[in-house]
């Protein structure tokens, strides 16, 4: 008798699996989401199944949930491949075929910010990835969509963990890729590059309903339902990617057929094996047995995903305890309460949380997380677990650690001062997380700063005000929001910047007091600047006596995603 099958994902249950997706403040109303879709089984199974739940919903009671109104199918033609055309037409034939919008994008390589077409190299899968996500960010603000769905499912969540156990990663990022997350504000972790967006991505979101599901329930599904699919020929190629030399490596294991296959593979890929089959056999949380077969992998996997959500809601449920009224753009932790987080890993991911607060490197960035080496953590921990006495330091990320005393009714006090100082009644010790000067602050209207730190505004302000817009936006230092309503703006800088390049004017963002706050100032020849807006200690703007023309945002967010 023929065994049974695997079975198909039925409707109720991709519900749920879509609704656990949802972003912590749920979807706004009448929003879009786009599907990224390759025209292979994965993401064609997923567009079929979220095109009939949306359409079902909006006839249901269930339709007046904040969910999702419609559907985009967003391809991508990486120009790589022979058959990149054939897959980019398939998808876009399959849209059609389901009655979703469709949007096919490619790749120009060699045309700014895009480099020259990579060719076949250890960095070509990272090369091709940022410039994926470019245009597909690029595709979500044209078609409005508000979140990005990815077809991954649990075979890659194994895969996606053995690459980052490949590259040292910790076990926390040892559980894979998240169900949802904020796109942030760069893929590459570098201001101004390929997968760079700025502040327009931490309100963007991906998500992947289909994590848990394995690779043949969604094959099941694409047939139960006749969904015709193209295979990408080299997603079997193991000399290719780290990812397909993983995947052969478990399709040979599952099969129990001879690793011989994969021997003649690069040398960066070999080398990458091998550390796999070191760090999975390290794992604290979990047995990793690479040749106990995928479903003791998927197992493992699941492990730490869950531990990973549950670091997660340990983590803020701390971080509400902790965190005191602090200035803007900084974070300060009472340390009275820091022993009792016991758990190695629960540190770990507090502190990262912190940095990546407080960080002037892209939220959401590995740079904004110190590059997650092990030492530097380790020494943030040890310092803050293990002392209130300890001088000001740091050990990555563009974050500065400062011992503090915090008193309710008093001035905060931060720095060397609060070092052998014996507590007074209301007092307490604290830990503040505060961005890196880059000069000291005493120094910032003399010193020559990067054009991050010094940002000249005044062409962007002349343009917007020659079209007739009264808003313009500007992203300072990775960490601030700097809106203009220029209906407001003071007469004297709207006749200034009429002649900024007879003159010689120029209106500037700069940063003032010891945290980097923003200002707007206006820069004469032979004259000193004059500032026009600045925060304020309590987060208030001051115009000196201007309508409220400017408004500044710290925008960096404490949550896990």
């Amino acid at each position: 008798m023929a065994g049974i099958g695997p079975a198909p994902i039925l409707f109720n249950e991709f519900f749920q699996m879509f609704m656990r997706c949802m972003p912590p403040n749920g979807w706004p109303v009448n929003s879009k989401i786009a599907v990224g879709n390759s025209g292979g089984p994965d993401s064609t199974c997923l567009l079929f199944l979220l095109k009939k739940l949306l359409t079902d919903l909006r006839s249901k009671t269930m339709a007046r949930q904040s969910i999702p109104t419609s559907v985009v199918s967003l391809s991508v033609n990486h120009n790589l491949q022979e058959a990149s055309q054939s897959m980019a037409a398939h998808s876009a034939a399959n849209a059609a075929a389901m009655g979703v919008e469709h949007l096919t994008l490619d790749i120009p390589w060699g045309i700014p910010p895009f480099s020259a077409k990579p060719v076949a190299s250890q960095s070509m899968e990272q090369v091709a990835r940022e410039a994926r996500y470019h245009v597909i960010f690029d595709g979500m603000a044209r078609t409005g969509a508000h979140s990005v769905a990815f077809g991954h499912h649990a075979d890659d969540q194994v895969e996606t963990s053995l690459m980052r156990l490949a590259r040292g990663t910790t076990e926390l990022g040892a559980g894979g890729m998240r169900r949802c997350r904020r796109w942030g504000m760069g893929t590459g972790g570098v201001e101004g590059g390929l997968g760079w967006v700025g502040h327009h991505g931490l309100n963007r979101w991906i998500m992947r309903p289909l994590l848990e599901v394995r690779k043949d329930r969604i094959l099941a599904t694409c047939e139960e339902h006749r969904l015709d699919y193209v295979n990408d020929p080299t997603n079997f190629q193991p000399e290719i990617t780290l990812r397909n030399a993983i995947r052969q490596m478990l399709t040979l294991q599952e099969e129990g057929k001879d690793m011989s296959a994969l021997s003649g593979l690069p040398p960066h890929i070999s080398s990458s094996l091998e550390r796999i089959k070191i760090a999975a056999a390290d794992l604290q949380e979990t047995t990793m047995d690479l040749e106990g077969g995928l479903h003791q992998l998927h197992g493992a996997v699941k492990v730490l995903s869950s531990r990973l959500e549950d670091v997660d809601n340990e983590v803020t449920f701390h971080l509400k305890n902790l965190t005191l009224p602090s200035p803007p753009s900084t974070l300060i932790l009472s340390s009275h309460a820091l022993p009792a987080i016991v758990d190695p890993t629960v540190r770990l991911a507090l502190v990262l949380r912190v940095m990546r607060y407080v960080s002037f490197h892209p939220w959401g960035s590995l740079r904004a997380d110190g590059n997650r080496r092990r030492t530097s953590i380790q020494r943030i921990i040890d310092t803050l677990w293990q002392s209130d006495g300890a001088p000001p330091f740091t050990a990555g990320g563009g974050v500065l650690w400062q011992p503090a005393i915090f008193n309710a009714k008093k001035r905060l006090r931060v720095g060397t001062q609060c070092l052998g100082r014996q507590l007074q009644p209301g007092e307490r010790f604290a830990w503040m997380a505060s961005r890196l000067p880059a000069v000291p602050y005493y120094m910032l209207d003399t010193a020559t700063l990067s054009s991050k730190l010094d940002v000249d505004i005044t062409e962007r302000l002349a343009i917007t005000m020659s079209r007739g817009d009264n808003s313009l936006e500007v992203l300072f230092d990775c960490r601030f929001l700097v809106r203009f309503d220029l209906s407001q703006i003071p007469e004297e800088l709207v006749a200034a910047l009429r002649k900024y390049r007879e003159t010689g004017v120029n209106v500037r963002i700069k940063p003032h007091t010891k945290y980097y706050w923003p200002k707007v100032v206006l820069q004469k020849p032979s004259y000193p600047d004059t500032t026009y807006a600045t925060l304020m200690d309590n987060g208030q703007m001051d115009t000196f006596g201007y309508a409220p023309w400017v408004n500044m945002e710290y925008i960096r967010l404490l949550d896990a995603t």
